[in-house]
């Protein structure tokens, strides 16, 4: 029994010396990562901006700009607004988001084009003479006694009254 020990342990030494020791042909293989191998930088999509009257300038929350039409290159990380400004114009914004669709499908932006139509505050152009007020028209003169006969009832049935009761007098 004590041989079979020493045969056991003389191979446990031998597989555990194999597995510490270099093979020849085995590739210089470092066991820890490069941290500049890693590649860190975001996921961009690319967002068309425009906007109604084209020329305004556009901002997103994450601090690109660009004037209208225009393409960007957005982080896709979270939500973000795109706020349009034009002189003469009520700025506006624009609320986007990331859609992330089924697997193996790019993400895309919604909405895409982000679009603003801008209203005018300029004041409507105003004339220069005043604009008179309108004249009252004069109501007809009154119906005559004589031109207009006097009825109780001011229509009268084409058909005559059920049986049993008094005719209206005329």
């Amino acid at each position: 029994m004590t041989m079979t020990r020493i045969i056991a342990l003389a191979a446990c030494g031998l597989a555990l010396a194999a597995c510490s020791g270099s093979f020849p042909l085995q590739p210089n293989i470092p066991l820890t990562p490069k941290w500049e191998n890693l590649d860190m930088k975001p996921v961009t999509g690319k967002l068309t901006v425009q906007s109604d009257p084209p020329g305004a300038e556009a901002r997103t929350s994450q601090g690109l700009k660009c004037r209208t039409p225009c393409t960007l290159a957005v982080p896709l990380i979270e939500e973000f607004t795109v706020s349009y400004e034009l002189n003469g114009y009520a700025p506006e914004s624009v609320s986007v988001r990331p859609m992330i669709p089924w697997a193996g499908a790019a993400t895309v932006l919604e909405p895409n084009p982000a679009f603003a139509q801008l209203t005018s505050t300029a004041a409507p152009p105003s004339s220069s003479k005043p604009v008179a007020p309108k004249k009252k028209k004069r109501p007809d003169a009154p119906a005559t006694a004589a031109t207009a006969p006097a009825q109780p009832y001011p229509y009268a049935p084409p058909f005559p009254p059920p049986a049993g009761t008094v005719a209206p007098a005329r």
